[in-house]
This record gives structure tokens, sequence and C-alpha cells, in this order.
């Protein structure tokens, strides 16, 4: 483009990005209130046709005509951590962003069961510092495809645990507390599992701060 800048992917190479954000991305990031935009997304949920379908409709809409390849586009969002394969699915991708708000009291009842918690609250230092639109639910893909594709998710939070591990039963909830400004970040587990929540705890908080340093550079936080 004008700028000289160049996106590369494995044997991918991505020449025209305003065209891949305006013409690719767009539609597919859309909200429901603009002309092409993914339905039946309520719960995130997207079949593979009907992103090819958007990416039809849009040509349409704006009479424009380019070769479309689902899979590559589906490998590009994939590698954006825009989207990611629902486990027990070959057609089925999940899109955080697109997710509904929730209560955190919907989400995370009282367990009794659960007697020791850990966390960390992650808070931007000043009022001039926020944290990047987008950053939490590029977050919670990088998050199920590590940790947990089973997680519970919704708009602003994710509950992971480890899967096929003694320590299975420790949930981690990670939730934005505060609209762009704080993260809390707490794991809770039976008598006992103190190392396996403090491990758990330790593994999220990597994995939001190399987020935050990737996506949310310059953000002072504490």
């Amino acid at each position: 483009d004008d700028c000289a800048e160049l996106l590369h992917f494995g044997d991918l190479s991505i020449l025209d990005i305003p065209f891949l954000c305006m013409d690719v991305l767009g539609p597919l990031m859309a909200p429901d209130n603009f002309p092409c935009h993914l339905m039946g997304k309520h719960d995130g949920k997207v079949k593979k046709a009907d992103i090819s379908y958007v990416i039809q409709q849009f040509q349409s809409l704006h009479k424009k005509s380019f070769s479309a390849q689902i899979d590559t586009i589906i490998r590009l969002l994939e590698s954006f951590e825009l989207t990611f394969l629902v486990e027990g699915t070959d057609d089925t991708y999940m899109f955080p962003s697109h997710l509904p708000f929730k209560k955190v009291a919907d989400m995370w009842k009282r367990d009794d069961g659960k007697k020791v918690y850990v966390g960390r609250r992650v808070k931007c230092s000043s009022k001039t510092s926020i944290i990047s639109p987008g950053a939490f639910s590029l977050f919670q893909c990088r998050a199920c495809v590590r940790l947990h594709r089973q997680a519970q998710l919704w708009r602003n939070g994710i509950i992971v645990r480890r899967v096929k591990t003694v320590s299975s039963h420790v949930q981690c909830l990670v939730i934005m507390t505060i609209p762009l400004g704080a993260v809390d970040i707490v794991c809770r587990g039976g008598v006992g599992c103190e190392k396996a929540c403090k491990s758990l705890l330790e593994d999220v908080m990597t994995l939001w701060l190399d987020v935050m340093e990737e996506h949310s550079p310059g953000t002072k936080y504490g």
C-alpha cells in the first residue's frame, strides 16, 4: 500500500493491507447495525459457510469481485487471534468479540467445595493509560487455544481450567472489571490445591501480560 508495508504469515504474504482490513476483516468483525455482518452469532459461534456468505454479500453490495478462498481467510483470522475452531467440530468457529456481555455473578457461582482462592488485579496506573480495545478478546482466543478450548466465554469474561490433569478441577476467572482499565484474575480450588491454583494463576497472568505487551504497548499498569 502507500505505506509500503506488508504482512507475512508462513507461506502467505499480504501486500494490500487496507484491502484486507476493509474488504475481508471489516464485514466479518462488523457489529449488527452494519449492512454486512455475521448472522446468528449471539453465542459467538459462526459456521464456516456463514463466513463465506458474508464475504460474498460484501462483494455484491459494493460491486467488487475478488477470489475469496475461505480456508485462507479463516487461517488469517486464526493468525490474528480473532477466532478459533470450536472443539468437537470441523466447521464452527468462536468469535469472542461477538459475544454478549454478562454479569459475573451469573457465570462465577459460589462453590462451597472451593476453599482456596488466589488472585491478581492488573490495573492501568493512570487515567491516560487504557487497555487497547480488542485486547481482551485476543486474550480469550489465546487462552482457549493454549489452555482450554471448552472454556466458558462471554464478552467481558472467561473461565478456564486445565484439562486432562490432576488439577483439572481448579478454575480461573478472568474478568474485565473496569472497561479498558482493569482485569481481575482469580483461581480457586479445593483444599490442598494451593500449588495448582498458583500455577494456573501464573500461566494465565503470563498470557495476559504477553497480550498487553503485543497489543497494548505503552500501557502502564500495576
